[in-house]
This record gives structure tokens, sequence and C-alpha cells, in this order.
């Protein structure tokens, strides 16, 4: 007969490993606020415009500045025509913005 040979150190228990906190379920109103919030900010992202602005030898000016004096000066002379294209050239060395509306229409604006 085979005896069975005891293990002589006793057994180690292993240590208790600690559970990192998680997120809380969220009730259906949270989870209802928190689908409307995250559907806001998507809508914000895709409808992203961006402040653009010029800086040149201590002189700012806005992009968005010299769009709304190149769509004004346009304008003046061609009262009734709508504005489908825009194209902003600014030269900050000149202080000029050079622009091209609809494709054939070309002016220049001081800033």
């Amino acid at each position: 007969m085979a005896r069975k040979k005891s293990n002589p150190t006793p057994a180690v228990e292993e240590p208790k490993l600690k559970k990192k906190p998680g997120r809380q379920p969220m009730s259906a109103e949270e989870k209802e606020a928190a689908a409307k919030l995250r559907a806001e900010e998507k809508e914000k992202a895709a409808n992203l415009k961006p402040e653009l602005v010029i800086q040149y030898q201590g002189s700012d000016v806005s992009m968005e500045t010299l769009v709304e004096t190149a769509e004004a000066n346009f304008h003046e002379t061609h009262k009734r025509t709508l504005i489908t294209a825009l194209k902003l050239y600014v030269k900050p060395e000149e202080h000029m913005a050079y622009y091209v509306i609809n494709g054939s229409h070309e002016g220049k604006v001081p800033y």
C-alpha cells in the first residue's frame, strides 16, 4: 500500500484583491439626460466654425470681420447678386484682403 504524503506546508491564502470602484448604474432618467447632452455635443462638433485671427506686426484681424467687410464691399456695387462662393486672400504685409466672389467678381478691402 502506498501512503499519501501530506503537504507539510500550510495552505497559503492568496491576498484579496480590492475591487476598483466603477461606474454606478444610471437610472433611466440619467441615461436619457446623458444621451441628450451627448447628442447636443455631437451637433456642435458637426457644425464647428473655427474662429480664425491673423496677427501681424502688432495688429489683429478676425477672418469673420474680413469676410463681412468683403461681402459688404461687394454688395455696394452688386446689390441683388447672391454670394454663393467666396475666396479670401489676406496679405498682412499690405494690410489688404483680396477677394473673389462667385468665381468672377474681384475686389479688395483694407483692414
